[in-house]
């Protein structure tokens, strides 16, 4: 979050002392206004630089009055999805290591991840209209190996029923179940990771979903939030004030 201030308004109180209070309004409202430019400004840089964001993420940008002559724009509450999003775009923010995500940590849990991996989408990985690996093939994942109790927090563990049903498929549904290989434990396979295998008549056939790639990842910083504010923050300012007091004083 960056916050702004008014340089230079105990001049402009001075000029116009016998209307302190109209002034007082008219700077509240260009701070204001220049905000509410700087997050509209932000919101197109994110839609510009990330790969299709969701509206979660083009979203994220708030305006905040924080004192008499401050105002701040930035990802505003306390919220866990606020959290989320501060962690997330702080990253591409200023660079640096991503971190575990849920389900990752389920995973490692669960003893299926191992310690000091990450998972990445693989080429039988779902994807949605985002980019993004489709949530509704995650908790099946999870589901599958009795993670996802501490994934979504509800009882959605498969039973070994539900596993063997999967795995007959129907007329219109082809069989399939998930399985996991951890590093050096089978040469065949180029990647450890988790595999969909799909039973076809006599044969069948892996895909990897998720792909485990060791920590280490670093982004580099692509959300160019402090400079984007900075520039909307000088080219606006001045415009807005004179508009204010034009509005406030001479009405």
């Amino acid at each position: 979050m960056l916050t702004f201030k008014l340089e230079g308004f105990d001049e402009l109180q001075r000029k116009l002392a016998d209307s302190p209070r109209k002034l007082e309004i008219a700077t509240q409202r260009a701070m204001l206004k220049t905000a509410e430019i700087i997050r509209d400004r932000e919101s197109k840089h994110i839609e510009k630089v990330f790969n299709k964001p969701t509206s979660w993420t083009r979203g994220a940008m708030r305006v905040k009055v924080t004192g008499k002559l401050e105002v701040s724009v930035g990802i505003v509450g306390e919220s866990p999805a606020d959290k989320r999003k501060q962690s997330y775009l702080s990253v591409q923010m200023e660079g640096g290591k991503r971190r575990m995500k849920g389900f990752e940590r389920a995973l490692l849990r669960a003893g299926i991840l191992p310690m000091g991996w990450l998972a990445m989408p693989g080429e039988g990985a779902v994807i949605d209209g985002y980019g993004n690996m489709s949530v509704g093939q995650i908790k099946q994942i999870m589901s599958w190996f009795s993670a996802a109790e501490p994934y979504s927090g509800s009882t959605q563990n498969m039973t070994d029923a539900t596993r063997d049903k999967r795995r007959k498929g129907t007329r219109s549904k082809v069989g399939f179940e998930y399985v996991y290989v951890r590093p050096g434990a089978q040469k065949n396979l180029k990647q450890p990771g988790i595999y969909q295998r799909f039973f076809l008549g006599h044969g069948s056939a892996l895909k990897p979903v998720l792909i485990f790639v060791r920590k280490g990842t670093s982004y580099k910083p692509i959300f160019r939030f402090k400079d984007v504010a900075q520039v909307a923050f000088e080219d606006n300012i001045q415009d807005q004030m004179d508009k204010a007091i034009e509005l406030e004083l001479f009405k």
